[in-house]
């Protein structure tokens, strides 16, 4: 397993939704009290952040991208199944 670094986990970050960004900054809350607020959001320094935290919102960022991508395989098999409804046709995909 490769080494997570806060440069690695700055895009995926981004990707993120407001309440996955809360919880990551639970996360990060737990390893340190050492954050600023602004306006635009909360800084944290990646120097004052161990490893055990950033493997951590490895693991949360892992798992959000995970059920979108089950929710969107839901949303495809719903699809199909409003189009048999509907049409009495399976649609391909």
């Amino acid at each position: 397993m490769s080494e997570i670094t806060a440069e690695k986990l700055l895009p995926l970050l981004e990707r993120l939704e407001q309440n996955e960004h809360e919880q990551i900054f639970k996360i990060v809350r737990k390893y340190t009290n050492e954050y600023t607020r602004s306006d635009t959001g909360v800084y944290v320094s990646s120097k004052n952040l161990p490893s055990e935290c950033l493997m951590e919102m490895e693991r949360y960022i892992t798992f959000c991208f995970d059920q979108r991508a089950h929710l969107e395989a839901g949303d495809v098999d719903r699809s199909k199944y409003e189009k048999l409804a509907k049409t009495g046709k399976v649609a391909r995909f």
